[in-house]
């Protein structure tokens, strides 16, 4: 069924997926809680993002997205590391991929469909990947710092490249 297609009565975002969703943006919130500014960035891209999953738009769900990667780089830029960006950047995108991807699936199958496993499929798939490219980014990052190689400036844009394909 296409989104063109599916009804209001029948969307429901499936309950792992948000919950799983939920859980990532509480640890964004968790991470930027010292700071007020980032934390109310953060809570306005949670609010996009439930507003998003309410109304099934995927545009909402991935400003939601923006919002809560907002405040972790204003949280990380003003007192942490590069290290602490990239691991805080993984709860971001588990939120942003877990809450669009309840979306399209709570628009595919509607009310009443079992989806528990390609829900957990999906989230472990995703954190795999996130786990890896910020694993690979992190030792892009660690020979960059500790020697000036283009080859690993090279590394840490092929991570970032492979991480966006990735996710896709």
């Amino acid at each position: 069924m296409s989104q063109s297609e599916s009804t209001p009565g029948n969307y429901a975002p499936p309950r792992l997926s948000l919950g799983l969703g939920a859980v990532a943006t509480l640890a964004v919130f968790v991470l930027v809680a010292p700071a007020p500014a980032p934390l109310g960035i953060a809570t306005l891209g949670t609010l996009l993002g439930v507003l998003g999953i309410v109304r099934d738009q995927d545009v909402l769900c991935s400003l939601g997205g923006i919002g809560l990667f907002g405040s972790v780089l204003l949280a990380g830029t003003a007192e942490h590391s590069a290290v602490w960006l990239l691991g805080a950047s993984i709860p971001v995108v588990l939120a942003w991929a877990t809450a669009r991807y309840a979306c399209r699936l709570g628009r595919q199958v509607g009310h009443g469909v079992p989806t528990h496993r390609v829900e957990l499929v999906h989230a472990v798939s995703t954190l795999a990947i996130l786990v890896g490219g910020g694993g690979v980014g992190y030792l892009a990052y660690h020979g960059a710092v500790t020697s000036t190689s283009p080859l690993a400036l090279g590394l840490l844009l092929l991570a970032a490249v492979a991480f966006t394909v990735a996710l896709r």
